[in-house]
């Protein structure tokens, strides 16, 4: 089951700077390896918003699994994996997997989750 909102819901652009200004929002976390964010086209900014609002909401779990810290390009990753893709497309290794799920039941235990 994919969570994120419906791609035709968004109105506005997927630039650099909208993206930029998203993760300076949620994130005071190092970038890491961004790059790949700025310039991937599958997903539009009201699905990257949301995944970056799941993981602020729940950083917690994330503190947990990293306890020496961690990237916003790892966090959105596993964002991305668990709310935007079927599992059967997950790839990683055995942990990440487990992290990527754990992250996915989070979300959908929360009782302020609305899908789409």
């Amino acid at each position: 089951m994919i969570l994120v909102p419906d791609k035709t819901k968004n109105i506005y652009p997927t630039s650099e700077s909208n993206i930029r200004a998203l993760l300076d929002f949620y994130f005071e976390q190092p970038d890491g390896e961004i790059e790949w964010l700025f310039t991937q086209k599958k997903f539009k900014l009201n699905q990257i918003q949301f995944v970056a609002e799941q993981i602020s909401n729940n950083i917690g779990y994330f503190i947990i699994e990293f306890p020496t810290g961690t990237t916003i390009s790892n966090l959105m990753k596993y964002g991305i994996d668990a709310l935007g893709e079927l599992e059967t497309n997950w790839l990683g290794s055995k942990n990440r997997i487990r992290i990527t799920k754990g992250f996915k039941e989070i979300v959908l235990k929360n009782s302020n989750y609305k899908l789409n």
